[in-house]
């Protein structure tokens, strides 16, 4: 008998109310549910005061956020994720709602594969001391979070100053993070399977500053070194902390990964061009335009 909790976006009505035939469903076939005090699910407050030892895997029923922030937590416990799409985009999400019970079957069945997403931990460091520390599944960003101003920080990588920067701010991501906000900065495309960091910086005012990707067994840090009283940093856009002159975010890749259930229909690059809105297609047996033939 598999162990099965369903974690749920508890701001959504209908992934509450979808929650409750899930749960129905799953105990029909005969599954386990991990749940606390007799209630059907968890939300993301929930799964914060739970130990999930134990639990053979976890249907995430969200959006994009809600994998994100049940991944952070599910990868101390090695607890794999079912993705079931009840947001906006869900890139993150393996099936949308009408192939939940199906993918159900699927998972209770263990017909699935298990995909590896590295995970990025953080801590912020004032005066030699620590203010806070976090995991991120996305990315780490730092910027000005008050005025449309440039700020100067400083990169290390293992030690070594790589560069100063003048610019809008800075990312550091994972490859999961690749399709986020480091790809609206221009940061490249990355198979979510790959350990590496990509650091992008956001609108730099320099004319050679390009993305940089690093090895994940690199150490980077982060240098603020603008007096502004509005630089923050944000992780995977849920939590943010203020930055003063001199502090120092280090970043290094985390012992835990989350595990994601995947079926294999769905290639990551299909995905890309479904969930970015983006399809191209050439057909081969076409003519050439005449500018092209010429250059044949």
């Amino acid at each position: 008998m598999s162990k099965i909790a369903i974690v749920y976006n508890g701001r959504s009505e209908e992934a509450n109310a979808f929650c409750q035939k899930l749960a129905n469903y799953l105990n029909a076939q005969g599954a386990e549910l991990f749940h606390p005090d007799q209630k059907y699910g968890f939300t993301l407050d929930d799964i914060k005061k739970y130990d999930f030892s134990g639990v053979d895997a976890a249907v995430v029923l969200g959006g994009d956020g809600t994998v994100l922030a049940s991944g952070r937590i599910m990868s101390k416990y090695n607890v794999p994720l079912l993705g079931v799409n009840m947001g906006k985009v869900g890139f993150l999400t393996e099936v949308e709602v009408s192939d939940a019970f199906r993918a159900c079957d699927r998972m209770l069945a263990q017909d699935y594969q298990l995909e590896q997403r590295m995970l990025l931990q953080s801590s912020l460091w004032r005066q030699g001391k620590v203010l806070a520390s976090a995991t991120a599944f996305n990315d780490l960003v730092v910027k000005n979070s008050h005025y449309a101003r440039s700020v100067i920080l400083n990169l290390l990588i293992d030690g070594k100053l790589v560069n100063a920067y003048q610019a809008d701010g800075l990312i550091v991501s994972t490859p999961t993070g690749s399709t986020g906000y480091s790809f609206s900065a221009g940061g490249p495309i990355v198979a979510c399977q790959m350990d590496l960091m990509m650091i992008t910086p956001v609108c730099p005012h320099s004319f050679f500053s390009r993305p940089i990707i690093v090895s994940a067994q690199s150490d980077v840090e982060i240098v603020c070194r603008s007096k502004s009283d509005h630089i923050s940093l944000t992780i995977d856009g849920q939590f943010a902390s203020n930055l003063r002159l001199d502090d120092t975010l280090k970043v290094a890749t985390a012992k835990d990964k989350v595990r994601m259930i995947r079926f294999g229909e769905i290639c990551f690059y299909d995905r890309i061009k479904s969930k970015l809105n983006y399809d191209f297609h050439l057909d081969m047996d076409a003519p050439l335009p005449p500018t092209l033939r010429k250059n044949q």
